[in-house]
């Protein structure tokens, strides 16, 4: 009689690939880029950011409608779900673009008040300072109740205004995130900024491109606008940990800071 063949189980789902775990030949051996480079870079790319930030908001949704558009890419070999979500993105990027196109023939192109300076020069007089609270000599006991009234509030402001200004102070976190405020960093114009430049033009922005950087993958795959739109999301985290995710790249072996670890890149000198 023969012996009966046990089949192993029949595991179904994702297994685990090396594609996105392994660096390709074509990246090893590249020249990193030095964390001067990357520093200057990134000033240039705070500066367009801030430029940007002076535009008006429906140029802003304008920006985020073409997000939309390009953000899931065009493979057709994409899983159904990846392609129901591509085309829903897809129809709230026409629509957004449609009234953003409506308000732009309502309003200015640029708007006033874009930049916060008080990181740097520091905060300007409170409100509560410039309350005055007067009492006349002869007010009656109706004015002396709202007197004191306004003068409870104004104390209470005051302190708030106080602990407030104790807890920026002495967090370097918070000073980090009032720094990227202070230059219009904003999640929406760095998201467009660093989304659409990078996944247009090859892991390049404006900085990376004046001095000769590149954003690649490890699996040396194509830099798409979704890895971009991650990578943004790896600054965002960066500022979120108080930088220290950004200096990472000063001994990590391979130079990748937050943004590197989060989307499987590298910033090579090309």
């Amino acid at each position: 009689m023969a012996a009966e063949v046990v089949q192993p189980p029949r595991i179904t789902g994702r297994r685990v690939s090396a594609e996105t775990l392994t660096v390709a030949p074509a990246v090893l051996g590249q020249p990193l880029a030095e964390p001067w480079r990357r520093a200057a870079a990134m000033a240039v790319d705070l500066v367009a950011v801030a430029l940007l930030s002076f535009l008006s908001k429906p140029i802003l949704a304008l920006g985020t409608g073409i997000l939309l558009l390009v953000l899931l890419g065009n493979s057709p070999t994409a899983p159904a779900v990846l392609r129901t979500f591509r085309w829903i993105c897809r129809g709230l990027g026409g629509l957004v673009i449609l009234l953003a196109a409506l308000a732009l023939g309502h309003g200015a192109f640029l708007r006033d008040g874009s930049l916060n300076l008080e990181a740097f020069t520091g905060p300007g007089e409170s409100a509560a300072m410039k309350r005055t609270v007067t009492v006349a000599p002869d007010a009656s006991w109706g004015q002396l109740r709202s007197a004191n009234t306004q003068l409870q509030e104004q104390v209470d402001q005051l302190k708030e205004e106080v602990k407030s200004q104790q807890a920026t102070s002495s967090s370097w976190v918070n000073q980090a995130r009032g720094f990227t405020r202070a230059l219009g960093v904003t999640f929406g114009w760095s998201g467009l900024y660093f989304t659409l430049l990078a996944g247009a033009w090859n892991g390049r922005t404006i900085g990376k491109w004046v001095f000769g950087t590149r954003a690649v993958r490890i699996n040396s795959a194509p830099l798409t606008y979704f890895d971009a739109f991650i990578r943004n999301g790896g600054y965002v985290a960066g500022v979120a940990m108080g930088m220290i995710g950004f200096l990472k790249l000063l001994w990590e072996p391979n130079r990748q800071a937050v943004e590197d670890r989060i989307a499987g890149t590298v910033v090579i000198r090309q």
